[in-house]
């Protein structure tokens, strides 16, 4: 008869714990700050602040993220010339596309949305004043998608 008095809080435990759980694996749908120009980025590389919104007369560039890599390893833009990146993401994973001054380097941008889900689009507006290389990657694939930006 003890016993019985006791096991009522099995059922109460239960579904406590399957609402803890289900907490923590819960959907990660909370709207994440949208990077426009990382800090430390050198104003000098990266000239005004970067943005998802495209610049009137701006050179506009797709690349496609599918299988775990970008449809093209390398572009070219003009020194001091805005450019916008939509990076169509047709993979069945989130990709971003993210400048950096060099590998490991400084950021310059990144697309907005920070993480681009399975069928949609972001967008990456900047200026970059300085010719060279520089360096991009998708942040959540490093060693598989990244590639070369040319500023002439």
């Amino acid at each position: 008869m003890v016993l019985l008095k006791r096991l009522w809080i099995l059922p109460i435990l239960a579904i406590l714990t399957i609402g803890l759980v289900a907490a923590a694996c819960g959907d990660d749908d909370e709207e994440e700050p949208t990077a426009t120009q990382a800090p430390g980025a050198s104003p000098t590389a990266a000239g005004p602040a970067a943005t998802g919104t495209p610049a009137a007369g701006a050179t506009e560039i797709t690349i496609v993220a599918a299988a775990l890599g970008f449809n093209q390893g390398s572009f070219e833009v003009t020194a001091g010339q805005p450019f916008t990146i939509t990076l169509d993401n047709q993979d069945d994973v989130s990709h971003d596309l993210h400048i950096y001054i060099e590998q490991g380097g400084d950021s310059i941008a990144v697309t907005d949305p920070d993480r681009v889900s399975p069928g949609s689009k972001g967008t990456l507006t900047t200026t970059i004043t300085e010719p060279g290389e520089y360096y991009f990657q998708c942040d959540f694939h490093p060693q598989q998608m990244n590639g070369t930006l040319t500023v002439n």
